[in-house]
C-alpha cells in the first residue's frame, strides 16, 4: 500500500466404493453368502437329487450363472450411475485428472489459466452451464459450489452431512495446526472448542471490548495525525499493530506496547505460511497424503523441509502468549480477558488437562484469526476509498452531519452512532462483497454419499463454497464488478419506487453452515470503527510520483486463504 497516502485534515464418474470391478465383486460375494446363509440345505439337496445336473452346473452353468449375475449387477450399477452422475468439470487426463487446470502457480508450474482459483472455478461452471462443478485430481474429489442456492442447500440445510473438514496433511499434520478450531473435523472435540470460543466472542459479548477499542483507535489516530503532511503513509504497519493490539488485549489482557509489538510480529510470522498453504491442493501432499511420510532429505520433499520450519510458528503462537498471561495470573497483575474469564473458578491443579488445553487452543485461535481477517478487511476498505473518492466524500459528509465539523462541536464516531451512519456501514459491506478476504471458504467434507439436483457427490469429497463467485453473482448483486456501497441502502428510484437493500454479504463472506467464522462480529466491529474514525479525521488519496501525478494503486490479491 505504498501508493496510497493519508492526509491529516479536519476531517469423471467414479464409484463411491472404488472401481466398478471391486464393487461388482463385493456384490457377488454378498449374493453367494446370502444364498448359503438363508438356504443351507439347497445346494446339498440339489447335489444329492440331481448329481448329473449339479456336475454340469459346476462346469458350464455356473459360469453362465455368474455371467448373468454379473450382467444384472453391472446393468444396475450403470443405470444408477447414469441417474446420478458426478457434476461437470474440466477435461481430465489419465492418472492426474484435472491437476493442470487447478494447480496453483505458486507450486512452480504454470497452469493453462493463470487466473486465481475462484475465478477459474466460476469459468468452469459457466462453460459447463452448472453452478456445481467437480474437480478430479488423481482420484481426489473436489466439488465446488458457485451459487448461493447450492451453498445454502448443501452447507446450511444439509449441514449434518457437510460440517466436517477434509484431511489437511500439509497444514495440520506437517505444520502442526491440528489444534486450530477452524481445521478440526466435526466431532465432540470441535463442539467443545466452539462453545468455549463463541461464548466470549458472540455479538452480545463483544460490547465488553468497546472501551479498549476506543482507546486503541485514539492511539492510532494520534500516530497518523502526527505524521508529516502530505507524505505518503505506509498504512499496513499501523493497521496491523492496531488490530493485533485489540485481539491481544481481548484474548490475553496484554497491553504493554513492547509486548504487543512482539506478539503482533509473532502472529504475522505464523499467519503468512498458513495463509499460503491452507487452500486445498496447494501442495501435492493434500491429494496424496502418503507423501507426508517421505523423508525430509528425499528429492522433491521441499514441502517437508518448509513444514518443519513453519511448525515452530504454530507452537510459538499458541504457547508464548499463554505462558505470558499465566505468569501475570500468578503475579496477580492479569487484566480481564478471554483466558482469565475461562479460568475463573477453575482449580488448574485438579482440572483435567483437556479443559486447560481447550482454553489454550481457543485463545490461540482468537489470536490467529484476529490478526488476519480484520487487517485484510481494513486494507481493502482503504484501497477502495483511495480509488473511489466520490464514495469517500459522501461518507465524510455523512460523518459531518452526525458528528459536527470540528471545533468544540466535533467528536469521533462511536458505536452508538452506527444507526445514524448507514453509508459508512454500507462501505464495510461493499468492501466485504467486492474484496472478500476469503474468496474460497475453508473446505467442507462430505460424510456420506449425496445427490444434489441429479449430481452425485461421493462420500469423502472436499466441498468448497466459492464465496467470490456468490458475492459477484449478478442475480444477487446487479452490476457486481462496480464498487457501489449504495446497493446496501434502502432507496427510491426516480419514479418513487422503493428499492430494498441487496443481501448482506456477511452471510457468504465468512464461511457457511455450522462452520461459519465465529469471530466475525469482532472483525466487523473493529473494521467499522477504524474506517469511520480515519474518515472523520483524514483524507485518503493516491500517492503522487516525482512529477506530481497520481499513481494508480496496484490492485492485486496475494494468493492464499486470506487474500
Amino acid at each position: 500500500m505504498n501508493d496510497i497516502k493519508v492526509l491529516a485534515s479536519d476531517r469423471t464418474r467414479c464409484s463411491p466404493e472404488g472401481s466398478g470391478v471391486r464393487r461388482i465383486n463385493r456384490a457377488l460375494q454378498r449374493v453367494f453368502l446370502l444364498t448359503d446363509a438363508k438356504h443351507p440345505q439347497s445346494l446339498s439337496l440339489l447335489k444329492n437329487t440331481y448329481p448329473i445336473l449339479y456336475m454340469t452346473m459346476s462346469t458350464t452353468s455356473t459360469s453362465l450363472l455368474g455371467f448373468v449375475l454379473l450382467s444384472i449387477i453391472y446393468y444396475r450399477w450403470v443405470a444408477t450411475r447414469s441417474r446420478a452422475r458426478l457434476p461437470p468439470g474440466p477435461k481430465r487426463l489419465p492418472i492426474i485428472g484435472s491437476l493442470l487446470n487447478t494447480l496453483p502457480a505458486r507450486m512452480g508450474l504454470v497452469p493453462p489459466n493463470p487466473k486465481p482459483l475462484y475465478e477459474r472455478y466460476l469459468e468452469i461452471g459457466k462453460a459447463s452451464n452448472s453452478d456445481v462443478i467437480h474437480i478430479d485430481v488423481m482420484g481426489d474429489h473436489t466439488v465446488v459450489l458457485n451459487s448461493v442456492k447450492a451453498a445454502t442447500e448443501l452447507l446450511d440445510h444439509r449441514s449434518s452431512n457437510y460440517s466436517s473438514r477434509p484431511a489437511m496433511p500439509m497444514v495440520d499434520d506437517l505444520m502442526g495446526w491440528e489444534w486450530d478450531l477452524a481445521h478440526m473435523p466435526y466431532s465432540d472435540r470441535w463442539r467443545r472448542h466452539r462453545k468455549t470460543f463463541t461464548h466470549y466472542f458472540q455479538p452480545r459479548a463483544i460490547t465488553e471490548h468497546h472501551p479498549f477499542q476506543r482507546k486503541s483507535i485514539t492511539e492510532l489516530l494520534q500516530k497518523l495525525l502526527a505524521l508529516p503532511d502530505p507524505d505518503p503513509v505506509e498504512l499496513e504497519g499501523y493497521i496491523q499493530h492496531h488490530a493485533g493490539s485489540i485481539i491481544l488485549r481481548a484474548t490475553y489482557g496484554i497491553v504493554s506496547p513492547k509486548d504487543q509489538e512482539y506478539y503482533v510480529d509473532l502472529a504475522h510470522r505464523a499467519i503468512t505460511p498458513i495463509i499460503h498453504a491452507a487452500p486445498h491442493g496447494t501442495y501435492l501432499v493434500d491429494y496424496l497424503p502418503l507423501l507426508k511420510y517421505v523423508p525430509n532429505w528425499f528429492p522433491g520433499a521441499d514441502f517437508k523441509r518448509k513444514a518443519k520450519t513453519w511448525s515452530k510458528y504454530s507452537i510459538d503462537l499458541k504457547d508464548q502468549p499463554w505462558e505470558k498471561v499465566q505468569s501475570e495470573i500468578a503475579a496477580g497483575t492479569a487484566l480481564p480477558s478471554f483466558v482469565t474469564r475461562n479460568l475463573e473458578g477453575i482449580d488448574t491443579a485438579s482440572v483435567s488437562e483437556q479443559v486447560i488445553e481447550e482454553i489454550k487452543n481457543c485463545a490461540g485461535v482468537a489470536y490467529l484469526a484476529g490478526s488476519d481477517t480484520s487487517i485484510a478487511l481494513m486494507r481493502c476498505a482503504i484501497l477502495a476509498l483511495a480509488t473511489h473518492p466520490e464514495v469517500q466524500e459522501r461518507a465524510q459528509k455523512e460523518l459531518d452531519s452526525v458528528l459536527g465539523t470540528g471545533g468544540s462541536n466535533g467528536r469521533l464516531p462511536d458505536y452508538a452512532d452506527r444507526e445514524d451512519l448507514p453509508y459508512l456501514s454500507a462501505i464495510i459491506s461493499e468492501t466485504l462483497r467486492y474484496y472478500p478476504v476469503t474468496p474460497l471458504a475453508l473446505p467442507h467434507a462430505c460424510l456420506e454419499d449425496d445427490i444434489y439436483e441429479g449430481h452425485y457427490i461421493p462420500k469423502g469429497s472436499t466441498v468448497i463454497g466459492n464465496s467470490w463467485a456468490i458475492l459477484h453473482d449478478e442475480k444477487l448483486y446487479p452490476d457486481p464488478m462496480t464498487y457501489n456501497p449504495s446497493r446496501f441502502l434502502k432507496r427510491k428510484t426516480d419514479s418513487g419506487k422503493e428499492i430494498e437493500p441487496q443481501p448482506n454479504p456477511a452471510l457468504y463472506a465468512f464461511g457457511f453452515g455450522r462452520r461459519i467464522c465465529p469471530g466475525r462480529w469482532l472483525a466487523l466491529d473493529t473494521s467499522w470503527l477504524v474506517i469511520s474514525s480515519i474518515l472523520a479525521t483524514c483524507t485518503i488519496q493516491k500517492a503522487l510520483d516525482s512529477n506530481g501525478k497520481e499513481m494508480e494503486p496496484l490492485v492485486e490479491y496475494e494468493r492464499g486463504l486470506v487474500e
